[in-house]
């Protein structure tokens, strides 16, 4: 089973080329099949509910965060949910991961503001990491966006190793299951650190690398005591959904836009594009093949499935397009038509001819940010 959501499981092994693709929209759960080489939509739920992530345990239970209604729960494979929000008391959630932690099943997901909360019985219960919110930088985390308030946008369990980004705010790190976190301080000024992404792979033990809002693609070799920008592509600023080949460790798949939401908002594009890196992110080529080039649209989701018979690769846009690639990414092909797979509202601001929104447009960075925003050649 595939997932594609904006905060949730992008990275699949299998034994062959899976015929599920679960997908979280900003209007419940879309399930596609594949019969005969051919994509369609099967089944709908949670209508209404915007998921924000979905994510899957070993045994195969599925979790949908949501903005605004918090954890579902599904044993059947996406056709039944069940709303599972004992011990959380902030539903506004922006990420879900569930997997091994120290050798324990576990399920995670972290809100708006930011926090983050457990479960160690499958969604039964749940309690909060409070120590989350005990490093010094908490104070300062920020969302440009109303109300202002930085959330958690991405979660990796990694062996004994929880990460956790805060956009915008910090990269902490936790070796005690969850009882006390480490700010990586990937930039000494808060407002720099906008964690979109954050990937791992156990064929290079001491490097990270990131997708920072704010800065670009970042990378440390030595577990995060030191950090470098890497080049972006050209006309390529906002980097979001970023996925790394399970058994390629160099090989890496990337999303961004031209400039950042403000200026998508005045110009009416985001004008989303795809890149492949084989150098870890040193160096990147633009992919077409059958992606729309300069559209209105940004890509909300990115996942990599990695069979026996090789790799596909699904993306999925504000426009609610779903593509799909089975070379690598050389060639791409449209699979179905969902409703949008984004982050947070971009949707509603990448609509065509709307009016101007409190939510969207009303934003507010730092100094740094604001004028690193007006020198760009957008």
């Amino acid at each position: 089973m595939i997932l594609l959501s904006n905060g949730g499981h992008n990275t699949h092994r299998a034994a062959q080329a899976s015929d599920t693709i679960v997908v979280g929209t900003v209007d419940g759960i879309a399930v596609l099949s594949r019969v005969e080489n051919r994509w369609a939509v099967t089944h709908r739920a949670l209508a209404g509910c915007n998921v924000s992530a979905v994510t899957i345990a070993d045994d195969g239970t599925l979790f949908a965060a949501t903005h605004g209604v918090g954890v579902s729960r599904s044993r059947d494979g996406g056709k039944t949910w069940q709303w599972v929000n004992k011990g959380i008391d902030r539903h506004d959630l922006w990420a879900a991961r569930a997997g091994k932690l120290q050798g324990k099943d576990v399920v995670l997901v972290g809100s708006l503001p930011a926090h983050l909360f457990i479960s160690e019985d499958a969604g039964d219960s749940w309690r909060e990491l409070t120590a989350l919110r005990d490093v010094e930088s908490a104070d300062g985390w920020v969302f440009p966006p109303p109300p202002r308030i930085g959330h958690v946008k991405e979660i990796v369990l990694d062996g004994d190793r929880l990460m956790v980004g805060i956009e915008i705010g910090a990269l902490l790190v936790s070796t005690d299951f969850g009882q006390s976190f480490t700010d990586m301080k990937v930039d000494p000024v808060i407002g720099e650190n906008d964690i979109h992404r954050i990937l791992v792979n156990p064929a290079r033990p001491n490097r990270i690398l990131i997708a920072n809002g704010i800065v670009g693609v970042m990378t440390s070799d030595d577990n995060g005591k030191t950090w470098r920008k890497n080049p972006m592509p050209p006309e390529a600023n906002y980097p979001d959904p970023m996925v790394i080949h399970p058994d390629q460790p160099d090989l890496v798949f990337l999303t961004a836009g031209v400039g950042w939401p403000p200026h998508w908002y005045k110009l009416g594009r985001a004008r989303g594009k795809m890149f492949r890196s084989r150098d870890a992110g040193q160096t990147w080529e633009r992919l077409l093949g059958g992606l729309p080039n300069g559209q209105r649209a940004t890509f909300g989701a990115l996942t990599i499935e990695v069979h026996d018979k090789g790799y596909g690769l699904y993306a999925a846009d504000t426009d609610g397009q779903i593509f799909e690639s089975l070379d690598g990414g050389d060639t791409w092909c449209i699979i179905a038509d969902v409703a949008a797979v984004s982050k947070g509202e971009f949707y509603r601001g990448l609509v065509k001819d709307r009016v101007a929104l409190a939510t969207v447009d009303d934003v507010a960075f730092t100094a740094v940010a604001t004028a690193r925003l007006a020198a760009a050649k957008v």
